[in-house]
C-alpha cells in the first residue's frame, strides 16, 4: 500500500481533521497582516476543521483559505495556476512526507505563492502510526537540516518563514 493510500485510510478513520493549524495561527495571522495577504492556500490541510470549526480565517480576518490535500477527497486537487494566492501555510505536513514526495510538496507549495510561504514542521516522532506499522512522521530531522533543505528546493521568489515544534515550547 502506497503511502498516499495509508494516508486516506487514516483520513477514513477520522485522523488529521486540520486542529493543528491553530497551534501557529498567531504566526499567520502576523503573517497575513505584514504582507496584507487576501487569498491564501492551505496545503496539506486536512478535512478542514480549522476553519468549519475553528473558524480561523475569521479570526485571520480573510476570506477561508482555499484547501488542498491528497489524501481527502474533494481537495486533493492542486489549484493549476502560478502563484494565484498571496501565501501558502503548510503546517505539520511536511514530516509526513518522504524523500521525493517532500522535494515536490515544497516545490508545489512555494510556486503558488506570491508573497509569503509558512511551513510549520515537527521534529518529533508522532503519536500516530500508519497502517503499516511506521511512524506517521517518516522524516524526522532537526530544524537546521529543515532550513537547508526546504531552502534548497522552495522557489525563488515569495518569502520563506519557517516554524518548528520545538521553538513553539
Amino acid at each position: 500500500m502506497s503511502n498516499i493510500d495509508q494516508y486516506r485510510q487514516m483520513h477514513a478513520a477520522g485522523h488529521f481533521p486540520g486542529h493543528s493549524t491553530k497551534k501557529h495561527s498567531e504566526m499567520i495571522k502576523g503573517l497575513i497582516q505584514v504582507y496584507d495577504a487576501k487569498t491564501l492556500l492551505d496545503f496539506g490541510s486536512g478535512k478542514g476543521m480549522q476553519y468549519d470549526e475553528q473558524k480561523l480565517h475569521e479570526y485571520w480576518g480573510i476570506e477561508k483559505p482555499t484547501l488542498y490535500d491528497p489524501a481527502v477527497k474533494g481537495i486533493d486537487v492542486l489549484p493549476n495556476a502560478f502563484r494565484p494566492f498571496d501565501g501558502v501555510i503548510c503546517c505539520d505536513v511536511l514530516e509526513h512526507l518522504e524523500h521525493q514526495d517532500l522535494k515536490a510538496a515544497i516545490f508545489e507549495a512555494s510556486i503558488r505563492a506570491k508573497k509569503f510561504v509558512f511551513f510549520a514542521v515537527s521534529t518529533r516522532l508522532a503519536k500516530k502510526t500508519l497502517p503499516d506499522g511506521r511512524n506517521a512522521h517518516l522524516t524526522v530531522r532537526s530544524p537546521d537540516w529543515w532550513r537547508g533543505f526546504i531552502g534548497s528546493l522552495a522557489a525563488k521568489g515569495p518569502d520563506l518563514v519557517l516554524n518548528f515544534d520545538e521553538e513553539l515550547e
